[in-house]
């Protein structure tokens, strides 16, 4: 579920919820659940295990256990201590096979390169989510969890993404601050659901790809938005510390949790760099 607010739980009954699929699960019915994961050859299913379609990188990374299944951890905490979000991961519906998910753009270029050389027996590469990419292996269980953490030990340190752990200080006002206008969007064009087009099935697909490219781009937009700094109700450093992040230069680091990240990245790169200057003793 993208969007909480898509579903007022607090104002449908407990049969209206049982209705939609929403209800407790009998001490059979789990028993039953984890007798099958086993059967399928995935490990068994942690007693933390809840299933959630949303949540929080920082709230993922203090309890992985619950929100990731077995398979995946280990490569998930891999690619965590290398400042690499991941967006998903598979579960137990994903039969024979287990991956994770993370959004492009948010790999450093030296870690999209690493991600189009993995190649190999069993290994898999897709897109599911559009701007993301997916890489796994078509097996579970202990061998699965082992080879897919093989393939994130082949990432490399990078710093934080952009977006998703800081944003410019335009963007800070704009977004948390309410500090714009709307104005005119030049480039606005308009296009329709694919659906709505009344197209030939064999012409769906390409129309489709280039309206979910419309999408994502700007020339989706009827109007943009263009700061106003007049707008500001408090001097930006005050704004900031309001908020709960914190500023560094031209950055605005949306918590504690993804400053830290970024320090643990500076820390590494100077380490290397010392290294690297430091002379050789023979």
């Amino acid at each position: 579920m993208k969007n909480d607010d898509l579903f007022q739980f607090d104002e449908i009954t407990e049969e209206e919820l049982e209705q939609l699929g929403f209800r407790e699960l009998t001490e059979e019915e789990i028993t039953a659940r984890k007798e099958d994961i086993v059967k399928k050859g995935f490990l068994p299913e942690n007693e933390e295990f809840e299933e959630e379609r949303t949540c929080p990188q920082e709230i993922v990374e203090q309890n992985p256990r619950k929100y990731i299944i077995e398979e995946c951890i280990p490569a998930c905490l891999e690619l965590w201590s290398k400042n690499i979000y991941t967006f998903m991961a598979s579960d137990h519906l994903n039969e024979g096979e287990c991956w994770v998910e993370i959004i492009k753009d948010n790999l450093s270029e030296e870690n999209q390169k690493v991600y189009d050389q993995l190649t190999g027996e069993d290994i898999l590469k897709f897109s599911y989510h559009m701007g993301c990419v997916n890489f796994g292996v078509s097996c579970v269980g202990r061998e699965g969890q082992a080879k897919l953490l093989e393939l994130a030990e082949q990432f490399k340190m990078q710093d934080v993404p952009e977006n998703s752990a800081y944003v410019s200080i335009p963007n800070f006002l704009i977004q948390y601050c309410n500090c714009y206008d709307e104005v005119p969007n030049p480039e606005y064009v308009e296009m329709k659901e694919p659906f709505e087009m009344g197209l030939p099935l064999e012409e769906i697909p390409l129309y489709a790809k280039e309206y979910y490219s419309w999408l994502q781009s700007t020339r989706s937009k009827k109007t943009l938005k263009q700061i106003n700094f007049n707008k500001m109700t408090k001097p930006l450093d005050e704004l900031v510390k309001d908020h709960g992040m914190i500023m560094e230069d031209d950055r605005v680091y949306l918590s504690p949790f993804h400053y830290a990240k970024h320090l643990k990245y500076q820390d590494t790169i100077s380490s290397e760099k010392e290294k690297q200057e430091r002379p050789s003793q023979k």
